[in-house]
């Protein structure tokens, strides 16, 4: 039963719309037709047509000014002749005025294109006209000398009189056939003007008609409107936690690549100050090459992740930016010396400190330097830093093959080179500069691009600082130590690669080590024993880093104050690091800023961790230690 009276209610409605229709058509239809009235009585009513078109004269009136013209020339040579009128001057006004009016008459002649035949005839009847006024004008001149020549000119007049007659008449036929079809064009384009006005009529009903229909349209347009946002905002959702989940992943593989990636790093620079032969130190190379390369792809992924989340932060604080393109330079120069290629700097304008992310300039600085590097073959790299009050100016610029203005767009995309033979040349995976980019625009800068196909390419990277003023040196000795005993170094770490590749490292700065897995294991040793830095990983299976920093700083002890540096798989920011240490080649954080910051520890490296960046980590630790 509810079937049939669903399936009776789908048939109805074609009728019922049907009948809507009708009744809209029932009441246009007077309305209708007081309209198409008053078209009908104002366009096309031959009372109201008539006044408008009027009288035309056209073409006749030059043909009966010259028939005027031509008789009353030959009246007056009568009235000469007789006497009655023997004013010479009159007579030639006369004749003066007829040719004028036979020059008209040729002039309007020339209208009538439309009309071949009767234009060649009348123009041969005015040429005959005109050769007879020629011909009599010796004669018209004798009159004063002898009257009886006004007759023999009578005479002669009279012969061409059916000239004059033929043209006034054609002229007459012509202008009632232009007339006519003037008339005809007038009815038509009132015609016009009326089929117009009740297509506007129809349209304006038909218009009406749909508004009805649409109106029973609306409220299912709303709903599928309804529909179609909600599955936005579920698709919306689903974008959100997909992104959740590509951050979480990107974090996991940070994690578990940097881990074994440090053991790594940290046995080719011990395995770097013992070999004994030229083959070994080729084969450490080349082992400290894609160790670095590969550490600067996963760097690279990682940041392209969080610049997208929007999870990337700048960590400011006070640095010497000529001092930076000198590390900068020298970073490179190695590789750019492996290519045979000369690198260059130079620094302009004034000096002195800043306020900015030094680690995060010096990563735009190396991807572009990198990227220079690995796509020019011959010739030479240039780096230039121009420092302003308040703005860092870095220009980088090669001979390389250039890129053509069409594609520079092209370069900032990520995961982009700009050709598939181009990719098999060089290495890298396309995000180098999407990383520029990006930094840039988080700092407030601008890139800028110039290149020249075959001549080489000009990045311009412009970065707002903030000045500082001149500091004068505290006098605290920067590797100063304690007399007597050696450093002791506590490592606390559940990874154990880790554990062995931070303590051989550290022996070999002749610092004392000791290991444990356990945040419990290192409170219970210290309690017992002295150290003088705490290496700490923060993330570690039941109690973690955070937790050992609470239970620490509550502890006395023989250790207590010592500082602690944070060793992590994680992005600084995501350990509250008070600056970043994955930034290029500079891995840890001056324990002033540290602590200006009012962080739980003293300093931050990023796994994998470098010898150099632990050394240096580790003796402004023992500095702030034995100067507090």
């Amino acid at each position: 039963m509810a079937d049939q009276g669903t399936h009776r209610q789908i048939t109805r409605r074609p009728w019922r719309r049907v009948l809507y229709v009708l009744i809209w058509l029932t009441a246009l239809a007077a309305p209708a037709g007081a309209i198409g009235y008053l078209l009908y009585a104002n366009l096309l009513n031959p009372r109201v047509t008539e006044p408008l078109t009027g009288q035309y004269d056209g073409f006749y009136w030059d043909a009966a000014q010259l028939q005027i013209a031509y008789a009353r020339f030959e009246n007056q040579l009568l009235l000469y002749q007789s006497g009655v009128d023997d004013d010479y001057p009159r007579l030639m006004l006369r004749y003066q005025l007829l040719q004028s009016k036979l020059h008209v008459m040729a002039g309007s002649t020339r209208r009538l294109t439309t009309q071949l035949a009767l234009l060649q005839r009348q123009m041969d009847e005015i040429h005959s006209i005109d050769h007879l006024l020629d011909g009599i004008q010796p004669e018209v001149d004798a009159l004063p000398k002898d009257r009886s020549r006004a007759g023999q000119i009578v005479e002669e007049l009279r012969q061409h009189w059916n000239e004059v007659n033929d043209l006034a008449l054609s002229r007459r036929f012509a202008d009632v056939a232009d007339r006519e079809a003037m008339n005809r064009d007038f009815i038509e384009k009132r015609r016009m003007l009326f089929a117009g006005g009740l297509l506007l009529l129809l349209l304006s009903a038909a218009a009406t008609t749909l508004l009805v229909l649409n109106g029973r349209r609306r409220t299912r347009l709303m709903r599928q409107q309804h529909a179609a946002l909600e599955a936005e905002h579920q698709a919306s959702r689903a974008a959100r936690e997909a992104s959740l989940a590509k951050d979480a992943f990107l974090g996991m593989i940070s994690h578990e690549l940097r881990t074994p990636l440090h053991a790594i790093v940290s046995s080719i620079e011990l395995l770097g100050f013992n070999y004994h032969s030229e083959a070994d130190r080729k084969v450490i190379q080349r082992l400290e090459t894609a160790a670095r390369h590969l550490e600067a792809q996963m760097k690279d992924l990682t940041d392209y992740a969080r610049l997208g989340a929007g999870k990337l932060e700048l960590r400011y604080e006070h640095f010497e930016p000529r001092e930076l393109l000198a590390s900068i330079v020298d970073e490179h120069a190695m590789s750019a010396a492996a290519r045979g290629l000369e690198l260059e700097s130079e620094a302009s304008g004034m000096s002195g400190l800043v306020d900015s992310d030094p680690h995060r300039i010096r990563q735009i600085v190396n991807n572009l330097v990198t990227n220079a590097i690995r796509y020019t073959e011959t010739g030479t790299v240039r780096v230039q830093l121009r420092q302003r009050p308040a703005l860092l100016i870095f220009i980088v610029s090669d001979t390389g093959p250039g890129v053509p203005h069409a594609q520079i767009p092209l370069i900032f995309q990520e995961f982009t080179q700009l050709d598939a033979s181009r990719t098999r040349r060089f290495e890298g995976a396309g995000m180098g500069l999407t990383i520029v980019q990006g930094l840039v625009r988080l700092f407030g800068g601008t890139v800028d691009v110039a290149s020249t196909v075959g001549k080489g390419t000009t990045f311009t990277v412009t970065i707002p600082v903030s000045s500082v003023a001149a500091t004068t040196p505290s006098g605290v000795a920067a590797h100063a130590e304690p007399v007597g005993a050696r450093p002791c170094v506590l490592i606390v770490d559940d990874n154990r690669l880790i554990r062995e590749s931070l303590s051989e490292m550290i022996a070999h700065m002749d610092f004392d080590t000791h290991a444990v897995s356990s945040a419990d294991e290192a409170l219970a040793w210290l309690d017992a024993h002295r150290c003088d830095v705490v290496l700490l990983d923060l993330h570690m299976p039941d109690r973690d880093g955070y937790t050992f920093l609470a239970d620490f700083a509550a502890r006395g002890g023989p250790s207590a104050g010592a500082p602690v540096i944070v060793v992590s798989a994680y992005a600084p920011e995501a350990a509250g690091a008070a600056s970043p240490a994955d930034a290029g080649s500079a891995g840890s954080v001056a324990g002033e800023a540290g602590e200006a910051r009012a962080q739980p520890f003293f300093d931050a490296l990023l796994k994998p961790v470098h010898y150099e960046e632990l050394r240096n980590a580790l003796q402004r630790a023992l500095v702030s230690r034995h100067t507090v």
